[in-house]
């Protein structure tokens, strides 16, 4: 690797040097196979909807149960909907619960 001396150089005279080049760079750029957003009607897993919104399986059961997500079974297993997924996310986002610190005891 090269070693580049900026001495004498602004940050904003390096920073409008340095312009061209990356938009250049970036205009290269191909885009990586599969790194296309999904659609937002695309079936998950309970697993996968669990991953997504970092919630554990059992709390996407209870919002099932509860009719707030709508699902399909398709050969005994379980598709949710990712934006009704999203949505509920949202909606049902968690409450910040105080710590349980120990009490002192009276001095």
């Amino acid at each position: 690797m090269q070693t580049i001396i900026t001495q004498g150089f602004t940050l904003e005279q390096f920073i409008e040097a340095m312009r061209p080049v990356i938009r250049h760079e970036l205009t290269q750029l191909q885009p990586v196979a599969g790194s296309q957003q999904p659609a937002p009607d695309e079936p998950l897993t309970v697993k996968e909807a669990a991953k997504l919104l970092n919630v554990c399986v059992a709390t996407l059961h209870e919002w099932k149960r509860r009719g707030l997500l709508t699902y399909r079974k398709v050969g005994g297993r379980v598709y949710l909907n990712r934006a009704q997924v999203l949505a509920a996310g949202v909606q049902q986002q968690r409450t910040a619960k105080p710590s349980r610190a120990k009490a002192q005891p009276p001095t």
